[in-house]
């Protein structure tokens, strides 16, 4: 393609004003440039159920100005940051026409490729403090960061830089590019405001600025589930589903029941077959589902200085979902991505798709059930159509997404 395309590895849950103001300086960077969104589908990098439908996020992001969306499969998307990365930076590289990869950092002026060097190629220094972060009882993040600050870049980078969680995950992307050989060129944003915040952005007198102070989508997510929905509205710019107008949500809490009754059921010598469940977590997996009676209590039982939330909640996921360590490791890179939407002006970016390197699935109910990965997908979402109470079948019923016309102001 003579025009730049940008690839931008997404989860939306949901796509508020931030992910639109990344939108708007890719473009002001890149003049022109067409935008490929490949999103998280039911399910998110932190293993929990988007609050929407895939297509519902991926509507609102195509009428904000994404020309295409389409889906990371589930092995990928719920996992841990260097195979999320991983797992996206394969498909965008694959797709043969995405020039750029664009994400959020919290300092866009840092320059993460010795960073990435050492983690792919890690020197014995590196290794010894991280080892030895380990022993002590640090979880592996912790001790990879204390590892980098230590070794990679020493006395040049703010104290505390390697804990920012978007530059972390920037670091993944860099470190995929140079595992993967990956042509695509990185376009780092600045983002405002912090990525865990849980309050909407105010102003003097406490009405909300969602058009000026960006939010998180935490706290998106906080003030939908709180009941605040005209202020979850205004952080998006556009109406969200909510309970009594028949569209389907998937609340935290919708499985909880059935996350219980799984793990109960489950032997610890079943357990330790799921991902990263080592070290004798299963036998504390097992006592805790036992002891608990929701997904709350039951993380908060087996967090420690070890086990970061964000790794056991996907381990509850992953146990849902049958997820194996065996299944992954026999899976190492994605199979495919299916086509979620579509602008109708964009449609020339389709011809591409179909010279792909990488199968592009359009219909759903084209793609292969006897594909363990794309079996996954499909279990992923009729889950999430459980917790939504809605019937399975959920990603054989869903359409590709084709908007009229632009803009966020407009319902998906």
């Amino acid at each position: 393609m003579k025009q730049p395309v940008v690839g931008i590895i997404c989860e939306y849950d949901p796509f508020h004003r931030g992910h639109q103001r990344q939108f708007e300086l890719i473009r002001q960077k890149l003049p022109g440039a067409a935008i490929v969104c490949l999103m998280s589908g039911p399910f998110t990098q932190r293993g929990m159920p988007a609050l929407f439908t895939p297509a519902f996020r991926a509507e609102a992001a195509l009428r904000a100005g994404a020309d295409l969306v389409l889906e990371l499969p589930c092995a990928f998307a719920v996992r841990d940051a260097e195979h999320f990365a991983l797992g996206g930076v394969d498909i965008l590289s694959r797709l043969g026409f995405v020039t750029h990869l664009s994400y959020g950092t919290e300092d866009e002026t840092i320059d993460l490729t010795p960073a990435a060097r050492l983690l792919e190629q890690p020197t014995e220094a590196f290794l010894q403090i991280l080892h030895g972060q380990l022993d002590k009882g640090a979880s592996f993040a912790a001790a990879q960061g204390a590892a980098l600050a230590a070794c990679a870049g020493s006395g040049t980078l703010p104290e505390g830089i390697w804990q920012q969680p978007n530059l972390i995950l920037a670091l993944c992307y860099r470190r995929a590019m140079l595992r993967l050989n990956s042509p695509l060129q990185p376009l780092p944003v600045q983002r405002v405001g912090g990525y865990h915040d849980g309050e909407l952005p105010t102003v003097a007198g406490g009405q909300s600025e969602a058009p000026v102070a960006y939010p998180s989508a935490t706290a998106v997510r906080r003030a939908f589930l709180g009941g605040d929905l005209s202020a979850a509205e205004t952080a998006c710019g556009y109406h969200l589903p909510h309970t009594g107008d028949g569209k389907p949500v998937c609340r935290p809490d919708a499985l909880d029941s059935v996350l219980l009754h799984t793990l109960r059921s489950m032997t610890p010598a079943q357990l330790q077959k799921l991902p990263l469940c080592t070290e004798g977590l299963e036998h504390r997996l097992a006592a805790a589902a036992r002891q608990t009676t929701d997904r709350e209590n039951l993380l908060e039982a087996l967090k420690t200085k070890r086990y970061a939330r964000a790794r056991l909640s996907r381990l509850c996921t992953h146990g849902l979902l049958g997820v194996t360590q065996e299944l992954l490791e026999a899976h190492p890179l994605p199979e495919y991505v299916r086509l979620l939407g579509f602008r109708r002006e964009s449609a020339g970016l389709l011809s591409h798709l179909r010279q792909s390197n990488i199968p592009v699935i359009a219909k759903a109910a084209d793609g292969d059930l006897q594909n363990p990965l794309y079996a996954l997908d499909n279990a992923a979402y009729d889950l999430w159509a459980l917790g939504a109470g809605i019937p399975a079948g959920l990603m054989l019923r869903m359409n590709v997404v084709r908007p009229e016309g632009s803009g966020t102001e407009a319902e998906p």
